[in-house]
């Protein structure tokens, strides 16, 4: 039973699913065997003003609900009045749903409330019917590596089955270590049931299952301060605490395509 059906008694209508021009989100829903899924999937260009404080580097990120509780999240809103490590993390591309080239943001934090250049992105294929949902953008925030990041969503309603698709383009020769990470919320139980396949549980027994591209190492972080920051959860200002973040990586020297299932039950 879903929020709504305690708070009316009455059935959870089937949800459509729709894109915001203006704010270029693109939002899927479905409500199959009385589990209401939805998945936001961010198609903004980088910040419109160059002095925008709540700006984040999250281009192509994705969060995820099931009967309206948060299973993948955004990260927060930690320290953005402050010129800290913390506010960099939180903004950075590496604590979104999203991947992240050679160390680097998509846009950098340069300054307090300073984004360095611009990045655009480009929906390249748009298609939303009864059955099937088929999102695929692109973004040029490390066009100066010679590196684009193009990420493909697919949302088969009548399986509560969703594909992830991200490829990196490599114009130019030479390495890149590409890492991509998923980050769940808090109040969610996560197990590894072997290297590419991970199973999120809520209270109320919902159950996600995640199965990573065979060519990504993976490793289940929480609350990671060294090396570097990883897995945590803002859900206040001047708070945080450690969420479960898989963090999936690779090197490569060419065009390569990852895939990740998301599986509801």
């Amino acid at each position: 039973m879903t929020k709504l059906e305690k708070k009316t008694g009455k059935p959870e209508p089937k949800l459509d699913s729709g894109f915001n021009q203006n704010g270029r989100r693109f939002i899927f829903r479905s409500f199959l065997n009385q589990k209401e899924i939805q998945l936001h999937f961010n198609a903004e260009s980088s910040i419109s003003s160059p002095e925008k404080a709540d700006g984040h580097a999250d281009a192509l990120s994705i969060a995820l609900s099931i009967n309206e509780n948060p299973f993948l999240i955004n990260p927060g809103t930690e320290f953005y009045q402050k010129e800290n490590t913390w506010k960099k993390y939180f903004t950075g591309t590496l604590a979104h749903n999203t991947v992240r080239v050679n160390l680097k943001d998509q846009i950098e934090l340069i300054k307090p409330f300073i984004w360095s250049d611009k990045f655009k992105t480009t929906v390249l294929e748009k298609k939303i019917d009864k059955k099937v949902i088929k999102i695929k953008v692109g973004h040029d925030g490390y066009k100066n590596m010679g590196v684009s990041h193009l990420r493909e969503i697919i949302f088969e309603k009548s399986k509560n089955l969703i594909w992830i698709n991200d490829t990196i383009e490599c114009q130019k020769s030479g390495f890149y270590f590409v890492e991509i990470p998923f980050h769940f919320h808090p109040k969610t139980f996560v197990k590894q049931n072997n290297s590419i396949n991970f199973q999120a549980s809520d209270e109320n027994e919902s159950l996600l299952n995640l199965i990573i591209d065979k060519k990504l190492k993976t490793k289940m972080i929480q609350g990671q301060i060294i090396p570097q920051i990883l897995g945590w959860y803002s859900e206040s200002a001047e708070t945080k605490e450690p969420c479960t973040t898989i963090y999936c990586t690779a090197l490569i020297e060419q065009t390569v395509t990852f895939q990740s299932i998301l599986l509801i039950k």
